[in-house]
C-alpha cells in the first residue's frame, strides 16, 4: 500500500487482505480515504489488488466509503483513540441491522476490545506497532 499522510483510524483485517480509513486533520475537523488491499491473488502469482478511494469531508460520508464493504464483520486491528466512541457506536448500528447474524456476539466483542478506552501507555504501544 502507498505510504501517504495521515492518520490510521480504522484499520480492518481480512483473509488476505486489509481496509484501512486513515485520515488528516483539516482546518474545519478531518478528511478521510479509504484504502483496501487484497494479497490473495499474489498466492497464484497474480497481481495483488490494490486502491484507495478519494478524500471526504466527514465521518458520515467515510462511513460510506467503509458500507462498500462487510467492514463491522471483519477483524479490527486499530481504532483510533478520538475515534473510539463513534467506530463502536457505527458498529452497533450495523449489528442491529444484522440481529440473525450467529458472529455478531463474538465480533461485538472484539469491537468492544478495541473501542474501549486506552491508558495513554497502550496507545503509545499500539501507535508504534502500526507505524512498523
Amino acid at each position: 500500500m502507498k505510504n501517504v499522510p495521515g492518520e490510521v483510524i480504522l484499520e480492518l483485517l481480512a483473509e488476505g487482505g486489509s481496509v484501512r480509513l486513515l485520515g488528516t486533520r483539516v482546518a474545519n475537523g478531518w478528511r478521510f480515504r479509504r484504502f483496501v488491499g487484497d494479497w490473495t491473488p499474489a498466492l497464484i502469482d497474480e497481481e495483488a489488488i490494490q486502491h484507495e478511494s478519494d478524500w471526504v469531508a466527514s465521518w458520515e460520508a467515510a462511513l460510506v466509503l467503509l458500507d462498500a464493504y462487510p467492514w463491522h464483520k471483519l477483524s479490527p486491528r486499530v481504532v483510533h483513540p478520538e475515534f473510539r466512541e463513534q467506530v463502536w457506536a457505527a458498529v452497533q448500528r450495523k449489528f442491529e441491522r444484522d440481529r440473525s447474524d450467529s458472529y455478531r456476539d463474538r465480533a461485538l466483542g472484539r469491537w468492544r476490545e478495541r473501542c474501549k478506552r486506552q491508558t495513554k501507555q497502550q496507545a503509545a504501544n499500539e501507535n508504534r506497532d502500526t507505524s512498523e
